[in-house]
């Protein structure tokens, strides 16, 4: 494929979308008042089933008001019972933080805020049918930036290598790695003081196209660090930051990924008690990873030099779509070959697919469906195994290492049909039953 007469033309349009049609550059959640104000301003947004509130980032990585993070880390405190109130019983919580992506940003009725309120009230409604435990709250942290830059087509779409830039500017500059890490502090806390008979705090990082690419940026030197530490030196279990980072349709290229893909591969053994901690899905219907990003990635590397052609395509590709890193596929089968498929999220009358009622047969179901498929989870086994959930089925590839906590899965586009399709209810149950699939024991309260 010849990039450079497609590119020349898309470059001097997105320079012009620069200039026209942008965005105004300022905070989207300014309501502090816990009692009245505007609703879609609210800094804390508060359910039955979930608390979530929003910290937000300006186009060079600063916090836009340092009071969101002050009032958003008080109320998970509080929610843990480690906050201020005197008497209160610290109790185990389960913590996500969510990083939007491209064209999007913290309004009340954008994509990503619907896409993680969904999340958090799915993880809410499979906690309480759980036996294993007593249920544990649900508190979310959406993490805000200007995804969206521009008001008007063409521009919007143009502001994709753009937006590239702005991401890794928010993840890499020092503030989103201090949110994640007051976060995983907060965790820490959290398991020092609940009662080991009590289920332990998880913390979770999701991030979509170029919130995944921030989070990388945000903490990937701290994986790599915690690699070394953990897994070469003492042979324990690695934890990210906290416990999960999952990415969907991230926007970052495969180079960034490679010594930590390097490392993984080192591995003779893996902990016994070691889990999936950072996992990326890329739709295979993502045309804006799988072709405008190498594009932008030309002009940006047009002077570089690779040592081989494998080192050049890694600097163009984004790590979704690097097929030497792909480590399993993700496919939709309506009729998984399991007990799941009775629980389905497909309603054979409408033949659309429906949440889960909460507290439903269905959802029961697939909570215990989920204790079956991680006891297939072998660290060392002898071969890698294939696991079975409500609509779909992760499958290994030949050359995977059973145990290894990196996985790199290209995605069904009827689970996530492109790069923006993070409202799929069939990628959203996913997510919550992946969330679950690669927890640690619940009474496994180490730090």
């Amino acid at each position: 494929m010849n990039i450079a007469p497609i590119a020349r033309p898309i470059l001097l349009l997105t320079m012009i979308s620069v200039m026209v049609g942008c965005t105004s550059n300022e905070p989207f959640r300014t309501n502090f008042d816990p009692t009245g104000g505007d609703p879609a301003k609210a800094v804390i947004e508060s359910t039955q089933e979930y608390k979530l509130g929003f910290v937000e980032f300006d186009d060079q990585g600063w916090f836009w008001d340092i009071r969101q993070r002050t009032v958003v880390e008080q109320m998970i405190r509080d929610e843990s019972g480690i906050g201020q109130a005197q008497g209160a019983t610290p109790r185990g919580i389960i913590l996500v933080a969510f990083v939007h992506g491209w064209k999007d940003n913290a309004a009340y009725n954008g994509e990503g805020v619907k896409a993680f309120r969904d999340i958090l009230q799915q993880l809410s409604s499979a906690e309480k049918v759980q036996t294993d435990h007593l249920p544990r709250k649900v508190v979310g942290v959406y993490v805000g930036w200007r995804g969206l830059s521009a008001m008007w087509e063409p521009f919007k779409e143009l502001s994709f290598w753009n937006r590239k830039d702005t991401a890794h500017k928010v993840g890499g500059y020092g503030a989103m790695t201090k949110l994640l890490v007051d976060l995983e502090n907060i965790q820490k806390d959290s398991l020092a003081k609940i009662p080991a008979t009590e289920p332990r705090t998880e913390l979770i990082i999701i991030g979509h196209s170029f919130g995944g690419a921030a989070v990388y940026s945000a903490l990937s030197q701290i994986i790599t660090e915690r690699f070394v530490d953990t897994i070469e030196r003492k042979n324990k279990r690695l934890k990210p930051l906290g416990d999960q980072v999952i990415l969907l349709n991230p926007a970052f290229e495969a180079l960034r990924h490679y010594d930590l893909n390097q490392m993984a591969l080192a591995v003779g053994k893996y902990p016994t008690d070691q889990r999936p901690v950072l996992s990326i899905f890329t739709s295979r219907g993502d045309w804006a990873t799988h072709y405008a990003f190498p594009v932008g990635r030309f002009f940006a590397t047009l002077f570089e030099k690779g040592r081989d052609d494998e080192q050049r395509r890694a600097a163009l590709q984004t790590v979704g779509w690097f097929k030497p890193f792909f480590t399993h596929e993700l496919n939709y089968v309506a009729t998984a070959p399991s007990p799941t498929t009775q629980a389905s999220t497909l309603n054979p009358v409408t033949k659309t697919h429906e949440y889960h009622h909460p507290g439903g047969e269905k959802l029961r179901r697939s909570v215990d469906n989920l204790k079956a498929q991680r006891g297939k989870w072998h660290p060392n086994g002898p071969r890698p195994q294939t696991y079975n959930f409500d609509d779909c089925v992760l499958k290994p590839l030949d050359g995977f290492h059973p145990g290894d906590p990196f996985l790199i899965v290209s995605t069904d586009q009827r689970i996530m049909k492109d790069h923006g399709d993070i409202t799929n209810k069939v990628l959203i149950n996913f997510i919550r039953e992946y969330i679950q699939f690669c927890q640690v024991d619940s009474k496994d309260h180490s730090p």
